[in-house]
């Protein structure tokens, strides 16, 4: 009974190099990768550069759930904080004398610095608002 040998996978080397001296950070990430995973990671972010689908699933850097876990957190604190927040505002609003519209005797036009239509329709919109 004759045992049939595995066929070796076709392959081709691509190489390159890296510098010690300003390539640090690449150095970094590359040993902080698992030795068995470097290529498959290399194949991972040509294949992801390329607009091709990757094969496998990336796995998240922990630092980034981290971050993400934070992150909701403080929306989650901020959402509940919000009406209380809305609420105290909206009374400081209501506190506020309302602006009455200046005559333009007093404040010449464009005295803002704005063109005069400019100021005349800001003008206005203030007043239909009630401010």
């Amino acid at each position: 009974m004759s045992k049939q040998r595995k066929r070796r996978r076709e392959y081709r080397f691509i190489g390159f190099k890296v510098y010690a001296d300003t390539d640090q950070d690449i150095l970094a990430w590359w040993e902080a990768i698992d030795e068995g995973q470097r290529s498959d990671t290399i194949r991972d972010l040509i294949r992801e550069r390329l607009g091709l689908e990757t094969r496998r699933k990336r796995q998240p850097d922990l630092r980034e759930l981290v971050e993400v876990r934070e992150d909701t957190a403080w929306i989650r604190r901020a959402l509940s904080d919000m009406p209380a927040w809305l609420e105290s505002y909206l009374h400081e609003l209501a506190a506020r004398p309302t602006v009455q519209a200046i005559p333009s005797a007093v404040a010449p036009a464009g005295a803002s610095g704005m063109a005069d239509n400019e100021s005349q329709r800001r003008l206005k919109r203030i007043q239909e608002r009630g401010w």
